[in-house]
């Protein structure tokens, strides 16, 4: 992805920061974030994926690979996170679906950040 929209969304990140509770980023910028160890290659496998802010939580359901990488990503801020929020993959197991819960009380609530391609795959996946 271009750095820049890396740049954007690290601005839109810091400058929210005080603002908003939840970030929805559609083709979020995926980019080489380490190579993790591997029993087949010496220098380890490529670990791809998007930006990390100390004061978000992020939700994304990520491979690790640039081959198939999810075209959404959630940004809850932390100070909400005693409502726990979790990313359930159980309900929808699907890389362009985020399925997050949370509890406000005693309820259980739901958002969803979906991104539907032409072929409107996510759409016929809910």
């Amino acid at each position: 992805m271009l750095e820049k929209n890396k740049t954007l969304t690290d601005i839109i990140l810091e400058t929210q920061k005080n603002i908003s509770d939840i970030i929805f980023i559609q083709e979020p910028p995926w980019s080489l974030l380490r190579h993790v160890p591997s029993h087949t290659n010496s220098e380890g496998n490529p670990y791809y994926g998007t930006l990390n802010h100390l004061d978000w939580l992020l939700f994304v359901q990520n491979s690790g690979n640039m081959e198939n990488y999810p075209r959404v990503a959630t940004y809850i801020n932390k100070q909400l996170s005693k409502m726990r929020f979790s990313l359930k993959k159980d309900l929808i197991n699907y890389c362009d679906i985020n399925v997050i819960d949370f509890h406000n009380g005693q309820d259980i609530n739901f958002i969803i950040n979906v991104y539907s391609d032409s072929n409107q795959t996510a759409l016929q996946i809910l």
